[in-house]
C-alpha cells in the first residue's frame, strides 16, 4: 500500500531540527499540500522521510500542536486543523444562544461558497470533477429522499462543500470553508428532524448540488456561483419554515 507523504522531504541537519520540522509542515499546509482533516503519516514514517530521530520529530510536532496547526485525535493519529478552527467553538456557542446568528452565518456562507463555486468552475481538474460525481453515486446508495434524515447524508452534504473548496486552488478558501462546513455539520443535526418534515427537501438538495456540479464540470463560473446562491437561499427559506419564522 502506497502511503501519502504530502510532499514531505528529507530535512537538512542543523542544531534546531524541531523548528525545521515545524516550518516544513507549516509550509506544506500553507501551500495546500496538507489540507484540513488530512492525517499526518505515522511517527515512524515521518522519521524515515525526514531522516531525523523520533525525539526531534516529537518536539517539532509538539510545536505544531501548540501553535494550532495540528491536533491529536485519541489514538487515531495527528490531523491538520483549519487555520480558522479556533473560531468554530465560539461560533457554535453563539448559534446555540442566538437564533438570529444562524441567518448571519448563512449570509457569510452564501458569500464564501458562491465565490468558491466560481473559482472551482475555473480551476476544476478532471479528477476533482470525478470525485464530485462519486458523491452523487453515494447519495443514490443512501437514498435521495434520506439526505437530510440519514447521518451519512449530512456527512455527504458537508463533504460536497469541502470538495468545492479544494477545487478552488485557493488555500485560504480551503481552510475557511472547512471551518464553515464543520460548523454546519455540527449544527444541522439539531434541526434535522424539523427540516425532514419539509416535503421533498432531500431530493431538492441533491438536485441543487448537481446543478452546481454540472456548472463546475462545464467550467461555467457564473452559473456555478448563481446555483450556489440559489441553493443557500433554499436552505435559508427551509430553515425559516422549519423553525416557523415568517
Amino acid at each position: 500500500m502506497v502511503r501519502k507523504t504530502f510532499g514531505m522531504s528529507k530535512i537538512e541537519k542543523s542544531p534546531d531540527i524541531p523548528s525545521r520540522v515545524t516550518n516544513h509542515i507549516i509550509d506544506l499546509i500553507t501551500k495546500g499540500a496538507l489540507k484540513p482533516g488530512d492525517k499526518l503519516p505515522s511517527e515512524h514514517e515521518m522519521t524515515k522521510i525526514f531522516g531525523i530521530s523520533r525525539i526531534s520529530l516529537r518536539e517539532g510536532l509538539k510545536l505544531l500542536e501548540a501553535r494550532g496547526y495540528i491536533e491529536s485525535q485519541d489514538r487515531q493519529g495527528k490531523f491538520v486543523k483549519s487555520m480558522f478552527d479556533d473560531l468554530r467553538i465560539p461560533l457554535l456557542d453563539h448559534l446555540s444562544v442566538s437564533q438570529e446568528s444562524m441567518w448571519e452565518l448563512l449570509y457569510v456562507w452564501r458569500i464564501i461558497d458562491a465565490e468558491a463555486a466560481y473559482l472551482a468552475a475555473k480551476n476544476a481538474s478532471l479528477e476533482q470533477i470525478k470525485q464530485m460525481k462519486e458523491l452523487f453515486k453515494e447519495a443514490r446508495e443512501i437514498g435521495l429522499n434520506k439526505i437530510i434524515i440519514a447521518p451519512k447524508g449530512i456527512i455527504l452534504y458537508t463533504h460536497f462543500f469541502e470538495l468545492l473548496a479544494n477545487t478552488t486552488g485557493n488555500t485560504v478558501f480551503v481552510h475557511l470553508c472547512k471551518t464553515m462546513t464543520d460548523i454546519l455539520h455540527e449544527y444541522f443535526p439539531i434541526i434535522r428532524e424539523r427540516l425532514s418534515a419539509i416535503s421533498g427537501i432531500s431530493k431538492n438538495i441533491v438536485t441543487q448540488l448537481r446543478e452546481i456540479s454540472d456548472a463546475i464540470e462545464k467550467h461555467k463560473s457564473e452559473a456555478a456561483r448563481i446555483a450556489t446562491i440559489e441553493h443557500i437561499n433554499y436552505i435559508e427559506k427551509s430553515l425559516k419554515t422549519a423553525l416557523e419564522i415568517k
